[in-house]
């Protein structure tokens, strides 16, 4: 399976309001996940002319400068060094709704070969990262030949925010 069939089919049981992609590359994720979206919106440094949702065309870090909406579901395959991924994911993280989820791309490369920095680079390291903070869940599938890991911010299940809510209520 390749990846952006598996992100695809996290979009159509979730169905995001908002969808956010760092790095669109030739767009078959985008392209498949879309649909599923009530809003997407893109981030790449080229603009390859993809149609379909909003596409920025500058650097994730310029993006966050000015975004400051609440995300449903996001895709992070942008820069893949580590430093990048992280921060990438930290403004997505600030910027998650209460249940939402955010998928990295290039954490469990197959071999040591994918390690080059035009492929997964250190994109797996933010997954020790991951599993050393605590307000985090995160799983890592060895989906393809480059991996996946998917995160929520811990607390935020549907069960446990409903039971959160109702034991606030009876105090």
């Amino acid at each position: 399976m390749h990846h952006s069939d598996f992100v695809s089919m996290v979009a159509k049981i979730y169905k995001p309001k908002l969808y956010l992609e760092l790095g669109l590359y030739q767009g078959e994720t985008w392209r498949k996940v879309v649909p599923h979206c009530e809003q997407a919106i893109g981030v790449d440094v080229v603009d390859r002319g993809f149609s379909g949702g909003e596409i920025h065309i500058k650097t994730t870090d310029s993006f966050f400068n000015t975004f400051d909406r609440q995300v449903d579901m996001a895709f992070i395959d942008a820069d893949h060094c580590f430093e990048s991924v992280l921060k990438d994911f930290h403004n997505v993280s600030t910027r998650l709704r209460e249940g939402g989820v955010i998928i990295v791309h290039d954490t469990d490369p197959e071999s040591d070969s994918l390690f080059d920095k035009g492929y997964c680079g250190d994109a797996y390291r933010v997954v020790a990262w991951l599993e050393s903070h605590e307000e985090y869940n995160a799983v890592t599938l060895p989906v393809a030949e480059a991996g996946l890991t998917i995160a929520t911010k811990k607390n935020s299940s549907r069960t446990l925010r409903r039971h959160y809510v109702e034991d606030k209520k009876r105090k």
